[in-house]
């Protein structure tokens, strides 16, 4: 009797329909379908016994008939909405959250372990129209209404503001934010996680039963991606989070299904947002240099200081040394040596 599977690809996507001859712990033994007409080759192939699924073929069928669609999950394993993906990449997956009623979001970046290849089994489209459609009815009173705190009175009330720019401030936030019992502030912009101390502080200090406010997304999470972890990471510990904007709430012990859909949407309008404006910054840059009026970034060594710096090395001094004195890193002092040398 003939023995389907389906080969999976990078990050478990269906790939094609085989022929399981022979399953073993390590690798297995399989015949590939003929590309130019029907039925399969007699050669036998051994691949990664972790990239044969023993389903008679089921899921590479599904596929078919759902092509590029899969199961937006969290890092816990909960389906969280439907996904039609993009490409596939080894670090990241590009892919479009179904919003409902036959609309999609923008193509976002979703961490590999957050997508599911099934077909969308999990989280059919219909889930979203139902959720939808349940959110519809709701009275008028009912959608207006703050979310109540998850927390309890073991825990505390903690806060997280954070300014992209120096002309910002943080009144308007802490006025949003309201009472809190520990306060944690980052008053840089930043894309990565290590540049935000106070980011990753707040969530060291979060304990059971804590609630975290936020006066909106777009203050707490760079992307969509990073939004997804952060909440993931803080309801890990028993904590909540809470954004006052959004009027959303977020908790492990009382997931709503809604209010995590509209995160993923909530979540990609910030971004886009953002990108709508570093857009528009790189054509004033644009049009600047076109006036003569942009120079660029200052440069950390001036041509009198990389003459002084050579000299030194070519004295005998170590270049760690100089690098320090100029208060530049290694790297960067090499780089402008190298730049010298070439002149």
């Amino acid at each position: 009797m003939t023995r389907y599977g389906t080969l999976l690809g990078l990050h478990g996507k269906p790939k094609d329909r085989v022929i399981i001859v022979r399953r073993g712990s390590k690798t297995t033994r399989v015949k590939f379908p003929h590309k130019d007409r029907p039925g399969f080759n007699l050669e036998e192939v051994k691949v990664d016994a972790s990239t044969v699924l023993d389903d008679g073929g089921e899921l590479w069928e599904k596929y078919q008939r759902m092509p590029n669609t899969a199961t937006w999950r969290s890092f816990g394993g909960e389906p969280q909405g439907h996904l039609h993906v993009q490409r596939v990449y080894k670090n990241v997956i590009k892919a479009s959250i179904y919003e409902g009623n036959g609309q999609w979001s923008r193509i976002d970046d979703f961490h590999p372990e957050q997508v599911l290849f099934d077909a969308g089994e999990a989280w059919p489209k219909s889930k979203t129209d139902q959720l939808l459609n349940d959110t519809d009815v709701v009275p008028a009173s009912e959608e207006t209404t703050t979310p109540t705190p998850k927390t309890t009175d073991l825990g505390q009330r903690v806060g997280y503001v954070r300014v992209s720019s120096a002309d910002q401030n943080l009144a308007r936030q802490r006025e949003a934010i309201g009472a809190v019992d520990r306060e944690f502030v980052d008053e840089l912009s930043a894309r990565a996680r290590a540049q935000r101390p106070g980011l990753e502080e707040c969530i060291a200090y979060l304990r059971n039963h804590d609630e975290l406010v936020v006066a909106s997304i777009d203050r707490l999470a760079r992307s969509l991606v990073d939004l997804r972890t952060i909440i993931d990471q803080i309801t890990a510990k028993g904590a909540s989070v809470r954004f006052i904007k959004e009027g959303l709430v977020f908790s492990a012990t009382d997931q709503d299904p809604r209010a995590t859909l509209m995160l993923g949407i909530l979540g990609s309008f910030a971004e886009f947002e953002r990108s709508i404006i570093r857009e528009r910054q790189a054509e004033g840059i644009a049009l600047a240099k076109k006036a003569g009026k942009y120079s660029g970034r200052k440069k950390a060594l001036s041509p009198a200081q990389v003459k002084q710096a050579r000299d030194r090395i070519d004295a005998g001094e170590s270049k760690t040394a100089v690098a320090q004195d100029l208060g530049v890193g290694r790297a960067t002092l090499y780089r402008y040596l190298m730049s010298d040398n070439k002149r």
